[in-house]
C-alpha cells in the first residue's frame, strides 16, 4: 500500500525541462542522479535544435556573407558567390536540425564506447543520451550569448576561446587556430559531462572522467586545426 504513493512522489518530483536546464549550470550532479533513474532526452534535444536555429537566425546576413567570402578565392565570380551563399543559407537552417541530434548521439556513443565496452560499465543509451543532451545546453547557450559579441565586432568568427588569453597571436598560425577552437563553454561542458559519467558509472570518479573528456576534446581540436585551420 505504501509503494504506489512513493512512486507517485518520485514522478512528481522529477523536474520539468526549464528546471533541468538550470540544474545543468548550478547542480548537475543532482540532475544526473535523476536522469540515471528516469532518462529523458527528447524534449531537451528538441529545445537544443530550437535554440540553435534561433542563434543562426540572429546572426546578421552580412556576417554570413563575410564568412562565405573569406572561404572563396579573391577572383570568385558572382555565380560562385551566389551558389556559396545558397549553400550557407541551407546549412544555416537545416544544419541545426541535422547536426544537433548527430552530435548528441556521437558524444553518447563515445561515452558508451569508453565506459561500457572498454571499462565494462552498464549504462544504457537512453541514460547516456539524457546526460549528453542536457550537457549540450552549456555550449548551445554559450553560442547564443556570443552573438552580440559577433555583431559588435562585425566578425562571425568571434568566440569565447582560449586564444583570448594570448591576444598577440598571428591569426594565421596553428597556435591561434588551435586555441581558437578550444571554447570556454566546450571545456565547461566536458567537465559537466564528466560529472554525468561519474553518476552513470559509480566506479568512475568525476575528476578522471572530466580529464578524459577534456583530453578527447583537446585532441579533436588539435587535429581539426591541423587539417582545416
Amino acid at each position: 500500500m505504501t509503494e504506489e504513493p512513493a512512486r507517485d512522489d518520485r514522478a512528481q518530483a522529477f523536474p520539468p525541462l526549464p528546471a533541468r536546464i538550470a540544474q545543468v549550470f548550478f547542480s548537475p550532479g543532482a540532475l544526473f542522479d535523476r536522469l540515471k533513474v528516469r532518462p529523458a532526452w527528447i524534449g531537451a534535444l528538441v529545445t537544443l535544435v530550437v535554440i540553435s536555429l534561433l542563434a543562426n537566425i540572429l546572426v546578421p546576413e552580412e556576417l554570413i556573407r563575410q564568412l562565405v567570402m573569406e572561404q572563396l578565392p579573391d577572383d570568385a565570380e558572382p555565380a560562385q558567390v551566389a551558389s556559396a551563399m545558397r549553400l550557407a543559407g541551407f546549412f544555416r537552417y537545416v544544419g541545426p536540425v541535422v547536426l544537433t541530434p548527430v552530435l548528441a548521439a556521437a558524444v553518447s556513443g563515445i561515452v558508451l564506447l569508453v565506459w561500457n565496452l572498454i571499462l565494462g560499465g552498464e549504462a544504457s543509451f537512453g541514460q547516456a543520451m539524457s546526460v549528453t543532451a542536457h550537457t549540450l545546453f552549456i555550449p548551445t547557450l554559450g553560442g547564443l550569448l556570443t552573438i552580440p559579441l559577433m555583431i559588435a565586432a562585425n566578425d562571425a568568427t568571434v568566440a569565447l576561446s582560449l586564444d583570448l588569453l594570448l591576444p598577440g597571436l598571428d591569426e594565421e598560425s596553428y597556435a591561434f587556430q588551435f586555441l581558437h577552437g578550444l571554447n570556454f563553454f566546450g571545456l565547461w561542458a566536458c567537465v559537466v559531462l564528466g560529472i554525468g559519467v561519474s553518476r552513470l558509472y559509480s566506479k568512475t570518479a568525476a575528476r578522471s572522467a572530466a580529464l578524459a573528456l577534456v583530453s578527447l576534446y583537446v585532441i579533436f581540436k588539435a587535429a581539426s586545426a591541423a587539417l582545416f585551420g
